[in-house]
């Protein structure tokens, strides 16, 4: 019995064995004891501005004992050439240590690169992920304009976190602060840096940024949720006046945390209006914890005092709205975002077309459809020559042959102030690409069929008005329609006068005729249908 009951023991410690294995090794979309974790509290305390005071010890041995998971500072570590009293300061919380470069830590050659160097960072700006929080850290004392390799850095980093559905929170650490209340600092920067919120307040308004740390100013200051104005750069526009609790908030909160040991030296003057909190009395840490829907932040004086408390709750992580080109340029693998859709290629104008000289064309058939806006049907289905008709450069349709106003050309046909042009269509030994033959020969009148001349309206053309064309019927008499076009030299001119005489006596369709409108008689040749005779 007994022998029993150790061989279901065994078999029971076996089975629990292989689900703790099965979990651990778990390949899905995350497995469950990764979840667990992430899930789980987050501790995370920062500061700046160390300077490697007797304070500074004291904020370090804070930072200690709240047992955090992440120590981040915020720049300018020592007053010193060399690192090493900084390096001494933190030993006991470095292996949790992460920073930021501070002016301070740029003042001697070559100071900056051996805190690069000790913290393993090859570049001043980067990023990590702890847990189910992403941090990215940048470089305000290295080129950050648009169009600059840091600036391509952040959006394509901001862009993947944004959209890695492990991530729930968003944390953005520099030195230099984006906004600030009035203080006594002399530089222009300690009053809020308007390049820096012009060019990323956008971009962390877009990817869901979370909370913005900074230093530089040495006191501690929080900010209300904030979006960024276009308007006015410097001033951003507050989401929630609520003093401490955020639920679902709409924009960013911006701290400052220049508290870490330096001379508290930059009295605020006065708080700004998209401030929550401030203070410049006392040193101290910012410890935040972050769980799954919260981060739970405390400013903690180095004497133990709790002088600010607020809360960010939220279900889901901001929606990301790819609708902002990022502009980023370089040769990086980042992907511009755009909703600009792709544009279909415009037609051109008929006056930028290429004419060839052998073949003649023809811009479009004016019906009523075109007239009323509807798409045009392709051209060779409408330019249909037929033979028995008289050529003019447009269709008549049944208004324009009962006396009706005739419609003034599309806009597409662009008539020369200087030059006016009227087109002849050619028959169909014209269309099959061979040259037209002298007009004499070509153009005869039948006796059926009314003749059309075309009159140059007087009205002066305009930019956006185009010359109308507008048509003349001319009715004939029976011994005037038997007329012919005489094709040699000795044209009779008089006769061509008088038909031109009778068209004047009837009333043009469309403006009234003056003297200087009426139709000229032209003579021609064989050999040059188009040139007057002189």
């Amino acid at each position: 019995m007994v022998q029993i009951q150790n061989i279901h023991a065994k078999l029971v410690l076996s089975l629990i064995s292989l689900l703790l294995l099965a979990l651990v090794t778990d390949s899905g979309s995350g497995s469950f004891l990764q979840k667990g974790l992430a899930a789980s509290d987050t501790r995370i305390v920062a500061s700046g501005d160390w300077h490697c005071t007797p304070d500074a010890q004291k904020a370090v041995n804070m930072a200690k004992s709240m047992n955090p998971q992440l120590v981040l500072g915020l720049g300018d570590y020592s007053s010193e050439k060399t690192k090493d009293c900084w390096v001494n300061l933190i030993k006991p919380v470095a292996s949790i240590t992460k920073i930021a470069i501070g002016n301070h830590d740029n003042h001697y050659d070559g100071l900056a690169d051996s805190y690069l160097k000790h913290y393993g960072l090859s570049k001043q700006f980067y990023s990590f992920d702890i847990k189910n929080i992403h941090v990215l850290t940048m470089a305000s004392e290295e080129e950050f304009k648009a169009g600059s390799e840091q600036y391509n850095f952040v959006v394509d980093d901001l862009r993947k976190a944004a959209n890695n559905p492990d991530i729930k929170w968003i944390v953005v650490t520099m030195h230099h602060p984006l906004y600030s209340s009035p203080n006594e600092c002399s530089l222009s920067d300690c009053q809020g840096d308007e390049e820096l919120s012009k060019t990323y307040h956008p971009l962390f308004d877009k990817y869901g940024v979370d909370i913005v740390l900074q230093a530089h100013v040495r006191n501690y200051q929080r900010s209300f949720p904030l979006d960024f104005s276009q308007e006015s750069p410097s001033k951003p526009i507050v989401t929630s006046t609520s003093k401490g609790e955020y639920k679902n908030p709409d924009g960013i909160i911006f701290a400052i945390v220049g508290t870490g040991g330096g001379e508290l030296k930059h009295g605020l003057e006065e708080q700004s209006s998209f401030m929550a909190y401030q203070q410049d009395s006392k040193f101290g840490i910012l410890d935040m914890h972050f769980s799954e829907n919260k981060l739970d932040a405390k400013f903690v004086a180095i004497d133990g005092d709790i002088m600010d408390h607020f809360s960010i709750e939220k279900k889901a992580k901001k929606a990301v709205i790819e609708r902002i080109s990022d502009d980023t340029f370089g040769d990086t693998n980042v992907k511009q975002v755009s909703d600009e859709q792709p544009t279909k290629a415009k037609a051109k104008p008929l006056a930028d077309q290429e004419v060839t000289e052998d073949k003649p064309s023809i811009t479009f058939k004016l019906d009523e459809e075109a007239t009323t806006g509807t798409k045009a049907k392709p051209l060779a289905d409408e330019a249909k020559v037929q033979e028995d008709k008289p050529s003019i450069t447009f269709k008549l349709d049944e208004e324009a042959t009962t006396g009706t106003k005739a419609k003034p050309l599309a806009d597409e046909a662009k008539v020369q102030e200087d030059k006016p042009s009227i087109t002849f269509k050619l028959d169909e030994e014209a269309t099959t690409g061979t040259k037209a033959k002298p007009l004499a020969d070509q153009v005869e009148q039948e006796q059926d069929k009314p003749a059309m001349t075309a009159k140059l309206s007087d009205d002066p053309p305009s930019d956006d008005k185009p010359i109308s064309l507008s048509e003349e019927k001319v009715d004939l008499t029976e011994k005037e329609k038997s007329a012919s076009f005489q094709s040699n030299d000795n044209v009779d001119k008089s006769h061509v006068q008088d038909l031109l005489e009778s068209s004047e006596n009837n009333s043009p369709i469309g403006d009234e005729v003056s003297d200087s409108d009426k139709v000229k008689s032209i003579d021609t040749n064989q050999r040059d249908p188009f040139a007057a005779l002189n």
